[in-house]
């Protein structure tokens, strides 16, 4: 309560609880004490980049970012929380005390420190690694995307993941080929990752490549590589799309019944999956259809009408009951 409160009043006491034997205790004095404003705190709190605990860990960088924040550039020098004692800082020999001040640099938005950031990428420490991939996400500069790319060639695969999924969530231009050549990497995570960026970044010159993956023996990459094309659209995906309707797999087949949503005059393709032995597969279909028939203009008016009267046939015979409520609300809108 005293750390929502924020008042300078209690600063003593959270000064006093950053020793606390209780790892949760001096996360929390952490927090506290950095919310007052109060730049005395800093050399306290630096010492907790290094605490044994990682939520006091990750609790140290929020509270030097919120220190960070509320201080303008000569205080922060004055007190050492300046972004250039933050750089020499990531070449310390203590792994734990690198990753945060790499995180704490992103947290920042440091852009100065990309270089040395970058550079980092080179640790023998994964969870350094880690980290570097994460703040450079969040600086997003164009030399923090370069050295993003670099991070999809580490040996790591978690890292290229994390580095594959930050650049389709920043949806920058002009990476895709970079992700591209993911789609052939041996870890299934680390095509899946690729996949989902390459859809994120909506880059219609990658369709045929994501075609090529709906045959990958993960079922995984298969339904990712469904959703992107589902989402970067055209007629080349939407074909591809349909010929996944006929998988023996039912989690594809679902999958790709939900991915035709978005494309017109897939109603008399989408009916007769109403009949699917599979119940979530009709579920889709069901799904699909009133999504299509509610929204305006969408279906033809006759079409309207022959999708009405099959969801009335599979309300006569369903048993299903989740099924049974999807079909009464499709048919009452």
């Amino acid at each position: 309560m005293a750390g929502k409160l924020a008042s300078p009043v209690f600063y003593d006491v959270f000064e006093r609880l950053m020793k606390d034997d209780d790892g949760h205790v001096r996360a929390l004095a952490a927090l506290g004490i950095s919310r007052t404003g109060d730049l005395r705190a800093v050399e306290q709190i630096k010492k907790l980049l290094s605490d044994e605990y990682e939520d006091v860990q990750e609790a140290t960088v929020a509270a030097l970012s919120n220190l960070f924040s509320s201080a303008n550039p000569p205080e922060c020098g004055k007190v050492g929380i300046s972004s250039d004692e933050l750089i020499k800082m990531i070449g310390d020999r203590n792994p734990v005390l690198r990753k945060n001040t790499v995180l704490l640099l992103g947290e920042i938005g440091a852009v100065k420190a990309v270089p040395a950031i970058g550079f980092a990428l080179k640790d023998d420490n994964i969870k350094v690694r880690h980290a570097v991939v994460k703040s450079l996400s969040m600086i997003r500069t164009d030399e923090s995307i370069k050295y993003l790319t670099l991070a999809l060639t580490d040996e790591n695969a978690d890292i290229r993941v994390s580095a594959a999924l930050s650049l389709g969530f920043i949806k920058r231009q002009g990476v895709s080929d970079s992700l591209v050549l993911l789609l052939t990497d041996p870890d299934d995570a680390v095509r899946t990752a690729a996949v989902k960026a390459l859809g994120e970044l909506d880059d219609k010159t990658t369709v045929h490549q994501l075609v090529d993956l709906l045959s990958d023996h993960s079922g995984f990459v298969v339904t990712i590589a469904i959703e992107s094309l589902s989402r970067i659209g055209g007629e080349t995906a939407r074909n591809a799309l349909v010929r996944m309707l006929s998988s023996h797999d039912k989690e594809i087949r679902r999958t790709a019944i939900k991915s035709l949503a978005p494309f017109n005059d897939i109603e008399n393709i989408i009916l007769p999956y109403l009949n699917d032995p599979d119940w979530a597969a009709r579920m889709a279909a069901v799904e699909v259809l009133g999504a299509r028939v509610s929204a305006a203009g969408a279906v033809p008016a006759g079409r309207q009408g022959s999708v009405r009267v099959e969801l009335e046939k599979l309300l006569d015979k369903e048993e299903d009951p989740v099924v049974r409520k999807a079909v009464e609300e499709c048919l009452d809108a």
